[in-house]
């Protein structure tokens, strides 16, 4: 017979994987509002001149829209789009390591953590290897099959980066 601490293991389990399998990052900008004029802005800004990280969120959002709502793209981002569409803009190329590759990846994984500590009221991480205490990261972990530490260091680097930028905004935007 299963005891109630594996059905809410279970519970924050299902629930971890259909936070996951959200929109996560488009969902909190469309939770906060007052944002909408600044995000805007951004994304005129990175239409302009894009980074490669630039290039791949204007793509992500143009095609979001065209597939979510079918409706007409604000001007700035439907002529980035159509400039993609023709040829007349390429991905930007850049040496060296991507430091944002992870970047929205580390952040569903850290809003994971932080919606799974809030709804089954458990702490985000352990510092503790030998504590028998399940934590919101051990949850995602499973859920969104990666290592234990990847979640944990997911969460600590994007907890210092939201600490660094009150805002909450993303690196470029």
């Amino acid at each position: 017979m299963a005891s109630d601490s594996d059905n809410d293991i279970g519970n924050a389990l299902a629930f971890a994987k259909s936070f996951l399998k959200g929109q996560v990052l488009i969902n909190d900008v469309r939770a906060r509002k007052e944002d909408a004029p600044r995000v805007y802005e951004a994304l005129e800004k990175a239409a302009v001149n894009p980074d490669t990280n630039d290039f791949d969120a204007l793509i992500a959002l143009a095609a979001l829209l065209l597939r979510e709502r079918a409706v007409m793209l604000p001007p700035i981002l439907a002529n980035f789009a159509a400039d993609v569409i023709e040829g007349k803009r390429k991905r930007p190329t850049r040496r060296g390591a991507d430091k944002y590759r992870t970047w929205v990846r580390d952040y569903k994984l850290y809003r994971a953590v932080q919606e799974v500590a809030r709804a089954f009221h458990l702490p985000h991480y352990s510092n503790n290897e030998l504590s028998s205490n399940v934590s919101a990261a051990q949850i995602v972990s499973q859920a969104a099959a990666c290592k234990l530490s990847a979640v944990v260091r997911a969460y600590k680097r994007m907890k210092a980066w939201g600490q660094n930028n009150p805002r909450n905004s993303t690196p470029r935007l």
